[in-house]
């Protein structure tokens, strides 16, 4: 079987995990090492776990996937699954699997959207305020 790899990278303060061909243990483990050095190095807010380049995700990987998505919790990082692929998801509900309080999304974007909605929504316009009412001139008093 090939190995996994991973890509990591920034959006803001979101971290994008790509994970590539098996999410195997190994893999798994070198990707936590990496998003918990930069994030007490640099901070973060969130990570997106991206996993639609992973072909198949068995049930181990899958139960390490959400160790490793637990584990990012518990450093305070908010955390999204994007790109599980209809026939994993298919796959993994029959053989009985949860995905319990898992976020799930359908591609990173989305993923994105979700963890920074404030940077896709416009600015709420401001109303101008209204001026202080004038009384007319003849009604002022001597």
């Amino acid at each position: 079987m090939a190995e996994g790899r991973f890509v990591l990278t920034r959006i803001g303060q979101t971290l994008v995990v790509t994970l590539e061909g098996t999410a195997d243990a190994g893999t798994l483990s070198a990707a936590g090492d990496t998003i918990a050095e930069i994030h007490a190095r640099q901070g973060a807010d969130s990570v997106v776990f991206e996993v639609s380049g992973c072909e198949v995700i068995d049930l181990d990987e899958f139960v390490g996937l959400q160790k490793l998505v637990r584990t990012m919790e518990w450093l305070g990082l908010r955390c999204v699954m994007a790109g599980l692929r209809p026939g994993i998801v298919a796959y993994l509900a029959s053989a009985g699997m949860s995905a319990g309080s898992l976020r799930t999304s359908l591609d990173l974007e989305l993923a994105l959207q979700e963890l920074n909605p404030s940077r896709d929504q416009p600015e709420p316009e401001s109303e101008p305020e209204p001026e202080p009412e004038r009384e007319p001139d003849d009604a002022r008093s001597l």
